[in-house]
């Protein structure tokens, strides 16, 4: 009997030995259709690298695309409507790096903007729903955050609190995450774990003396949604108002959904 509780204790401090040490990759594909109903829309390569101690999500990447991508496409919903998209990539990509102990998130975001983020808290509803992915065993989790409505599926296979963009904190790794109709839609392709090249796992390279904090990029990216649709460069199906009515509005073509009430 002793022998046998030796065995077993010898065993998870193994299993956790190698959790501790080792780092993995998860590639996904990122969908983003947003304000079309459904997953038609653009399909990128995306990659999370992983260990203990912090994850780097980087999607729109020139090197995950094979080359640099600039071409407007047409992507139609089974309605008919049409919907028409510039599919831009970049060298460096927009990076997602999480540090769970901490409690921050830096990115390379949208309009090449860097943030420190320390305000992520989802709270997440785990059910008992659970399926396969792959060779693992995952289960349901669902949470409201930053504008949308997320399911989300993990496992606990490999217990780190990662997955795709910001959706964090789960008790183990997300290999598939999407909204509602999945307008932005997260899916797995494959993963690699353990691998022996945690040279991609680093933080990132941020060219400015400081962060900015991420209700200024909240607000930088209201100001845009704003100048865009006086500009007339975007399309808003909910966005019309007439004169001297107040409205909400929602910026509900980026992944982040804000609210602005307009007088």
């Amino acid at each position: 009997m002793k022998a046998l509780i030796l065995l077993i204790v010898s065993s998870a401090m193994l299993f956790c030995h190698d959790i501790n040490a080792q780092t993995g990759i998860v590639n996904y594909g990122q969908i983003e259709s947003f304000g079309m109903g459904a997953p038609i829309g653009p399909d990128f390569k995306t990659m999370l690298v992983f260990d203990k101690d912090n994850s780097l999500y980087v999607m729109k990447k020139d090197s995950l695309e094979g080359g640099h991508i600039r071409e407007q496409n047409s992507y139609f919903n089974s309605s008919g409507n049409g919907y028409y998209i510039t599919v831009v990539t970049n060298p460096e990509g927009f990076q997602y790096y999480y540090n769970p102990k901490e409690k921050v998130l830096y990115s390379r975001d949208l309009g090449f903007q860097y943030v420190k983020d320390t305000t992520i808290n989802i709270s997440w509803d785990i059910t008992d729903e659970t399926k396969k992915i792959g060779t693992y065993g995952v289960q349901k989790a669902t949470a409201h955050f930053r504008g949308r409505d997320y399911t989300a599926w993990f496992t606990s296979q490999i217990p780190l609190p990662y997955g795709p963009w910001k959706l964090v904190g789960l008790p183990g790794l997300i290999l598939e995450a999407y909204d509602t109709n999945k307008e932005i839609y997260w899916y797995f392709k494959n993963i690699e774990y353990p691998i022996k090249h945690s040279y991609l796992l680093k933080p990132i390279d941020n060219p400015n003396s400081s962060w900015i904090s991420f209700e200024s990029f909240k607000e930088n990216q209201i100001k845009s949604f704003l100048d865009a649709r006086m500009g007339g460069r975007m399309v808003a199906e909910n966005m019309g108002i007439s004169s001297g009515e107040s409205k909400v509005l929602k910026t509900n073509y980026f992944i982040e959904v804000f609210e602005i009430k307009e007088k």
